[in-house]
């Protein structure tokens, strides 16, 4: 009878420890997928360090809280839309980009320094270039987004769009 009194306590210890383990694991993962969150909003988008307006973008939480959806247009015709999610299995974020340009990218990456970085060096074509977006929250509730592009592989970078993501009112 001792014996497997013994056994069920074993048991009900590990038990215990797995579930314990699986909840911190969550709590982990769940942190994981709202590090881009400070993107989520309504946006009115402009151009870094002044008043000229860009287009507007409506950044939001989908998925049950597991994935992110941008919306982005200009005055002009062009519009594009990003879904955004982090891989726990890879590890990583990846954002998916279409526009109707017919531009198409998949950028992977993370947090860095308190900025998202992603870039599609797994996914481009090095002789054509690497397109990597920075983004960061910025003291006054904005997000700056930096888009840069390189082709010697990274050693040097042009910068293609620098916006600031304000909140619309």
């Amino acid at each position: 009878m001792q014996f497997s009194m013994k056994k069920t306590l074993i048991f009900l210890f590990i038990l215990s420890f797995q579930f314990f383990m699986s909840q911190t694991q969550d709590k982990k993962l769940q942190e994981k997928y709202h590090q881009f969150d400070f993107w989520l909003g309504n946006w009115d988008v402009y151009k870094f360090g002044t008043d000229s307006i860009a287009g507007k973008s409506r950044i939001e939480s989908i998925i049950d809280g597991i994935g992110i959806l941008e919306n982005y247009i200009t005055k002009g015709k062009y519009e594009g839309k990003s879904l955004n999610k982090y891989n726990p299995t890879k590890e990583r974020w990846e954002q998916y980009w279409i526009d109707n340009s017919g531009l198409t990218l998949f950028l992977t990456g993370g947090i860095k320094n308190g900025k998202m970085i992603l870039d599609d060096a797994l996914s481009a074509n090095p002789k054509e270039g690497i397109n990597q977006i920075v983004w960061e929250f910025l003291k006054t509730g904005s997000v700056r987004q930096t888009w840069n592009f390189s082709q010697d592989g990274g050693k040097t970078w042009k910068v293609l769009f620098d916006g600031e993501y304000k909140k619309s009112k």
